[in-house]
């Protein structure tokens, strides 16, 4: 009888895209999947979406997962039956859902970027406005989770009975988990106390809920449950669940990143910094972070806490292209060699603007009498480095070094990037690794399945369970499966 082939899935619920990696047990890539993330837009900046297709999507890729999978014949003509060993999820922070006691959902995934919750922000007492930042790590800003939930409380939304759920953990559940509050993402939120660990009190009275409004708190990595046996795909039945965590600390770990004194650099459309830490800085020092725009959460990897500080450098760089016309694949690649040439500065005169996630608008400045598309892009790359240099530099005073960067992302894939990044560490370099986000997730998958021998009572997997699986595109008996991706 032929032996099943054991399948890890991970899944990454992205701003933009959800995507999908499936590995072979020993770790080797099989398959990229991925459908676009699709939202409903209100105008001045308003997001949302139905929580029913966060879960259909993927449940749509389980299906074409296992159906690409086990079409693909071995060598001898064979084709071995599918078996789903796990599911790790991870997604973007802040965005959830509310559920009530049977699992309906009484609210739509607010996007993370979606400007509600603005008013209830500027309604905080000057009290929790002090020890909020101290405590949970975050700025009081509309971004937290807290803040549109309580914009849908005061828009009508009754919270009695209800449970909040980030996205994987409503894919979990729908998928036949039980709920729980994964640490990482309910570091995003407001909830969570990063200094006990716990839910924050002051939090939790302020929307007028109890405990219960959170499930039970886990790390990444833990067992979640199984998918349900009546599950439409055979293959994924019985297998195991877990929450990865938020996407960009899932990434870093998967990038081997996760470790005292390394970043990760995550270049999308928005630009992360994810910074490792063997150490919670002190409540005064988490407020100073907080100001400056470093916020501080559990890491999804053992005994690491997280500072992640971001920046709008995506946006402004293509904002950049497109004012100098190159936007297109020949454009790029024409500026980032003619900016080479003008490394070790800004560009001269030239100045660009906007990097700040404050900010609203993008400025360029050209005072020269005759900028050229590669000093321009220099310009912004070196602008865009001096600003990301002058918010990691507030690390130092919380004793949290960077001695490496890995970067990651598109923009990573330019050599003008690369070359500007290089004045933030001594060591930089780009991740070797294409899909690190729902790669990590499906690593968490099998870490949660296996549980890679921990004794540990902190059952998140150490960071250097990731570089024992290194990435394979391709295995012995049989020739990779094609990429396949929507839009």
């Amino acid at each position: 009888m032929t032996r099943p082939l054991v399948v890890d899935l991970g899944f990454d619920l992205g701003t933009t895209v959800t995507k999908l990696t499936a590995l072979a047990e020993d770790g080797t890539k099989l398959l990229d999947l991925s459908a676009a993330t699709l939202w409903d837009e209100y105008g001045d900046g308003r997001a949302e979406r139905d929580p029913s297709g966060v879960v259909s999507a993927v449940e749509e890729l389980i299906a074409r997962a296992a159906a690409t999978i086990g079409a693909r014949s071995l060598d001898g003509g064979g084709t071995p039956p599918v078996s789903i060993r796990s599911i790790g999820v991870t997604s973007m922070a802040e965005a959830g859902v509310l559920v009530d006691p049977e699992g309906q959902t009484r609210s739509p995934v607010i996007a993370w970027f979606d400007p509600r919750g603005e008013e209830q922000v500027a309604a905080v007492t000057p009290e929790l406005a002090d020890d909020f930042p101290a405590r949970t790590g975050l700025p009081v800003t509309h971004v937290a989770s807290l803040f549109k939930i309580a914009w849908l409380r005061d828009n009508g939304l009754s919270l009695t009975g209800l449970q909040w759920l980030s996205l994987p953990e409503l894919v979990i559940g729908r998928l036949g988990g039980r709920r729980v509050a994964e640490l990482s993402l309910m570091g995003r939120t407001g909830f969570l106390d990063i200094h006990t660990s716990s839910l924050y009190r002051p939090s939790l009275e302020h929307l007028g809920v109890t405990e219960d409004f959170i499930p039970e708190l886990v790390g990444a990595g833990s067992p979640a449950g199984r998918v349900r046996a009546d599950h439409p795909v055979a293959a994924a039945r019985g297998a195991v669940l877990t929450v990865a965590g938020h996407d960009h600390a899932v990434a870093a770990a998967a990038a081997g990143s996760a470790v005292t004194a390394s970043a990760m650099d995550s270049m999308g459309t928005a630009e992360a910094f994810v910074v490792a830490s063997d150490h919670v800085p002190g409540p005064d020092l988490v407020r100073d972070l907080c100001g400056h725009g470093v916020s501080v959460y559990p890491h999804v990897v053992r005994g690491t806490t997280a500072l992640l500080a971001g920046m709008r450098t995506g946006l402004v760089l293509k904002r950049v292209l497109r004012l100098l016309g190159a936007d297109d694949e020949d454009g790029r690649s024409r500026v980032d060699h003619d900016s080479l040439a003008f490394r070790g500065g800004r560009g001269g005169d030239i100045g660009v603007e906007g990097f700040s996630m404050s900010d609203r608008e993008v400025t360029v400045r050209l005072h020269g009498d005759s900028p050229t598309p590669g000093r321009v892009w220099r310009a912004a790359l070196d602008h865009s480095t001096a600003h990301a240099a002058e918010l990691l530099s507030h690390l130092g005073t919380a004793g949290v070094p960077i001695e490496r960067l890995v970067l990651a992302g598109g923009w990573s894939r330019m050599s003008s990037v690369l070359d500007a990044r290089r004045a933030l560490a001594p060591s930089v370099e780009v991740a070797a690794i294409q899909q690190p986000g729902p790669r990590g997730a499906a690593l968490y998958g099998r870490w949660a399945a296996t549980r890679g021998g921990s004794v540990s009572s902190d059952l998140r997997p150490p960071a250097a369970y990731f570089t024992s699986v290194p990435e394979t595109d391709s295995v012995d008996h049989a020739p990779p499966l094609a990429k396949e991706a929507t839009s």
